[in-house]
This record gives structure tokens, C-alpha cells and sequence, in this order.
């Protein structure tokens, strides 16, 4: 998550105005070391925010691990049905629908855990290079493709956010010479650990052009749809 995303997904949900106690499910959370410490404005940007409001934010994953606080497979029906008793009036699924081999059925589970008329935040890379966790099958949706995803439900919000470049990271990571020539020389050995050369060389081509991020904000009928 970029940190323009994690702050604009808490501005927009800070928006909405829910009252305190309300359950914001976080699906494919990742570890709480991630949010604290790899990506730590995870946590300062979007998640300290909810929980100052008052939200109850319940991170889902399939790896168990510290904070992480529901642990399973969301296509498994008996994991959905835990998850639902948390009536949850949002749900955040951010970065996660690239790494799917099936994104359609993904969402609309996702969808089902939503409260009728609560929000769906998801967000997915739009102009991003390839990035395996394990596999990314380059899914790069448009806002209205993303919202297609969901039929019925209503497209509140939609954004493509830019977020910076491959030139911001090499600055931020505090040796930006030594980290892009190191980059370059990878890139340049094809043959030398292939698994990792695909996704050095890729992001070579976002130095100067930036990332961008398909954002959307869709709400759920009050009533089944047809």
C-alpha cells in the first residue's frame, strides 16, 4: 500500500461519518509487523486513524501470525460464516486482487460480508510494475472495472491516485546511487536468479513515470438486487 493510498482511503472513510463501534473488516491484512514496520504508515496513515474514531478494525489473512486477527481462507464457506457475525459496515481490500488467480469470485465474497448498505473500499494497482506475492497476473483495473465487480452495488467514489515513482523510492531508501545502479546490474543478468529478474527489470520502466492506483468506494443495496 502507498502511502497516498493508506491516506486517502482514511480521509474517505473518516467522511462517511460512522458511529463509534462500527466493524471495518481488513481483508488480506498481512502481518501487523508489515503494517507497523515494513509499511509502517499502514498503521500511522490509515489504520490509527479508524481505531481514534472509534472503528473496529478486524485484519484477515491467511497466514497465522501476530495481528492478524481472523485467520482463513475466504472462499471457505465456514470462514465466511465466522466473519459474518461481525455485521461488518465496511470492508478495505487493498493491493490484494492482483494476486488472485480468480479476482471475480475473490470480490464477491468479499461483497457478501458486507452489511446491507455498508461500504466496499478496494483498491488496485493501475499503472504499477510486477510484483509477485507469489504471483501477479497484472490486473490492472480501471475504477469502473473494478466496480463491475460488485453488480448492484453503487460507485460512490472513484480515483486513479498517483503515488510517486521508482525515483521517490530510491530516495527514500537512502543510498538512491548505489540502490539504482544495483538495480540496473540485475536487470542487466537475466539469467542470474531469474525468479526476482522480471520484477527488478519491470520496475525500471516507472523511474520517472509514476505508479498510480485504481481506487473505489462502493456502497451495498439495502435489499438484494433483481
Amino acid at each position: 500500500m502507498r502511502i497516498e493510498e493508506a491516506r486517502t482511503l482514511a480521509r474517505w472513510i473518516g467522511e462517511l461519518e460512522l458511529p463509534k463501534g462500527v466493524t471495518c473488516l481488513n481483508v488480506g491484512s498481512s502481518t501487523g509487523d508489515f503494517r507497523r514496520r515494513v509499511q509502517p504508515h499502514i498503521e500511522s496513515e490509515l489504520f490509527a486513524p479508524l481505531a481514534a474514531a472509534g472503528l473496529n478494525v478486524v485484519h484477515c489473512d491467511m497466514k497465522p501470525a501476530e495481528g492478524v486477527d481472523e485467520v482463513g481462507d475466504l472462499l471457505d464457506p465456514a470462514f465466511r460464516t465466522r466473519l459474518l457475525a461481525y455485521n461488518a459496515q465496511v470492508l478495505i481490500c487493498s493491493n490484494l486482487l492482483e494476486h488472485l488467480t480468480d479476482p471475480h469470485s475473490f470480490a464477491a465474497a468479499c461483497g457478501d460480508l458486507v452489511a446491507p448498505g455498508g461500504y466496499g473500499l478496494i483498491t488496485v494497482p493501475y499503472s504499477y510494475p510486477y510484483h509477485p506475492d507469489p504471483i501477479d497476473t497484472m490486473f490492472r483495473p480501471s475504477p469502473e472495472e473494478l466496480s463491475q465487480m460488485l453488480p448492484g452495488w453503487e460507485l460512490e467514489r472513484a480515483e486513479v491516485l498517483e503515488s510517486g515513482n521508482l525515483r521517490d523510492d530510491l530516495k527514500a531508501s537512502g543510498r538512491p546511487f548505489y540502490t539504482f545502479m544495483n538495480q540496473v546490474l540485475r536487470a542487466a543478468i537475466p539469467f542470474y536468479r531469474r525468479s526476482q529478474w522480471r520484477h527488478i527489470a519491470h520496475r525500471l520502466l516507472w523511474l520517472f513515470r509514476p505508479y498510480t492506483v485504481t481506487m473505489a468506494q462502493l456502497r451495498k443495496p439495502l435489499s438484494p438486487v433483481g
